[in-house]
C-alpha cells in the first residue's frame, strides 16, 4: 500500500502536467486544443521516441478530465529524404539515398514503404499502451496541395526567411539559399529558386546544369526546408502545443527558428505552439 508521503511525491511529480494544461487552457479559452507530435520514420524507433506519444497523451487525458475538447495528431515526416543507411539495414539501400522515405521499398519485401515498415512498430506500441492518436502523413499532405499556402508565403518572403535563419542559428547561408527542395528524378535536391507563378502553381528553378526548369508545387514535387516545414504546419493545422527534445529547444535550435519564421514569414506570432519540453 502506498503511503501518504508517496502520494505527495506523485502529486509533486505530476505538477508539470498541471502547469502545461493550465497554460493551454489560458491560451485557448474555448474550442479544440490540438496537440501535435512527430518524427521521421528513417530507421528503428527507440524508447525515447515514445515520449512523442506519451507526453501529448497525458496532456490530452487531463484536458478532457477538465471538460475540454482536445485532439492528438502525430505527423509522420515520410517525405523526408533518406540521408544515411542505418547499421541494421542492407548496404544496398545506399542506392535510395536522397529518395523520400515514402517511395523506398520496405526492408522485408512487403508492399509497404520503407517509412511504413519502421512506423508500424511504433504504431503498434502506441496501440498496446492505449494511446489515442491520429497519424498524418507528410507525403499525403504535400501531394494533396495542403502545404501550398506555406510554400507560397515562404517563396514570397525569402529575404525575411534568410535573415531570420541567419539571426537565430548564427550561421551564414549561401546567397542562393532557397526555402524549398525540388524533386528531380525521384530525389530531393537543393536548387536555386528563380520565380513563383501562383496562377498555375509552378516555380521556375535552375537545374544542376544551369538550365531553367519548371515544376508544379501543389503535387508534392516541392518540399519546404525543415526549418520552414515545421512552423508551416503549425500554421496550417492550428497546432496549440507540441513536445520535443532539448536539442530542438536549445538556443538557435529549430523551435526558436520556427517561432521566428511564424513571425517574419507566416506573420502569425501568436499561433506559435506552446513547447512541451521536459
Amino acid at each position: 500500500m502506498c503511503s501518504c508521503e508517496s502520494f505527495g511525491t506523485i502529486e509533486y511529480d505530476m505538477q508539470w502536467l498541471n502547469t502545461i494544461v493550465d497554460e493551454l487552457i489560458a491560451r485557448v479559452p474555448e474550442g479544440e486544443i490540438l496537440l501535435e507530435s512527430g518524427a521521421s520514420p528513417s530507421g528503428t524507433y527507440h524508447l525515447g521516441h515514445m515520449r512523442e506519444l506519451l507526453t501529448p497523451d497525458a496532456v490530452l487525458l487531463e484536458l478532457r478530465r477538465r471538460g475540454r475538447q482536445a485532439r492528438h495528431i502525430h505527423f509522420v515526416d515520410d517525405l523526408d529524404a533518406l540521408r544515411k543507411v542505418p547499421v541494421n539495414i542492407p548496404s544496398e539501400y545506399e542506392k535510395y539515398l536522397g529518395m523520400p522515405l515514402c517511395d523506398i521499398p520496405a526492408v522485408d519485401g512487403s508492399q509497404r514503404s520503407y517509412g511504413d515498415y519502421f512506423l508500424d512498430g511504433f504504431k503498434q506500441a502506441g496501440e498496446l499502451l492505449g494511446i489515442e492518436v491520429e497519424y498524418l502523413y507528410a507525403h499525403e499532405k504535400y501531394r494533396a496541395g495542403f502545404f501550398v499556402p506555406a510554400i507560397e508565403r515562404s517563396l514570397e518572403r525569402i529575404p525575411q526567411a534568410h535573415a531570420a535563419l541567419e539571426a537565430v542559428s548564427g550561421r551564414q547561408l549561401d546567397e542562393h539559399w532557397s526555402p524549398v527542395q525540388i524533386m528531380e528524378q525521384g530525389r530531393l535536391k537543393n536548387r536555386q529558386f528563380i520565380r513563383l507563378n501562383k496562377s498555375d502553381k509552378t516555380i521556375a528553378y535552375q537545374s544542376a546544369d544551369g538550365q531553367e526548369q519548371t515544376v508544379a508545387y501543389d503535387t508534392g514535387l516541392v518540399k519546404l526546408d525543415w526549418r520552414l516545414d515545421w512552423p508551416g504546419r503549425w500554421w496550417l493545422l492550428c497546432v496549440t502545443a507540441e513536445p520535443f527534445g532539448r536539442d530542438h529547444a536549445s538556443a538557435g535550435g529549430s523551435y526558436e527558428t520556427g517561432a521566428r519564421m511564424m513571425q517574419d514569414v507566416y506573420r502569425l506570432q501568436r499561433h506559435t505552439p506552446f513547447p512541451m519540453t521536459l
